[in-house]
């Protein structure tokens, strides 16, 4: 069980390592071409490269079949996607504003407050987790951190 968690905890920094490499390039491309083309060619030229490597790696493995995805399913997949675009706009203007950390810093307590009401709620199937002061004291220390980190003057 600690390797399982360990190997998660790995997958998930690198994922952040990823996001943070990403919001920079993100940032890099706003400036030169705006936010909302940069958020719709990330995501569509992004989407469309990502996906056709999986297809082909699928496709040789023999497992590529579309027919056991339920349309309950595919609903919840477009609708996850559809805010990907304001997210990648959304980055490529604030970011060049506030820089790279003050941008991340902002955008992962954002992250933190949604992912603590769906948590609280069980809003995503799995099971409430109640409100505490701890939970609700870590993100105050999240809020203060990006104020902190945000640039000054």
């Amino acid at each position: 069980m600690q390797k399982l968690i360990l190997a998660a905890l790995v997958v998930a920094l690198l994922g952040g390592l990823a996001i943070g490499a990403q919001a920079s390039l993100n940032s890099a491309a706003g400036k030169i071409m705006g936010a909302t083309l940069t958020g719709l060619l990330v995501n569509f030229l992004g989407g469309a490269a990502a996906g056709l490597l999986l297809l082909v790696i699928y496709l040789r493995q023999g497992k590529a079949s579309f027919s056991t995805i339920q349309a309950p399913t595919l609903g919840i997949i477009v609708v996850s996607g559809l805010p990907g675009i304001g997210i990648v706009a959304g980055i490529a203007y604030a970011l060049p504003k506030i820089g790279i950390a003050a941008g991340l810093s902002t955008i992962i307590a954002g992250q933190m407050t949604v992912a603590v009401l769906v948590d609280t709620f069980g809003l995503t199937g799995g099971q409430p987790i109640s409100l505490s002061w701890s939970r609700i004291g870590g993100l105050g220390l999240l809020a203060l951190g990006t104020w902190v980190i945000l640039p000054k003057g």
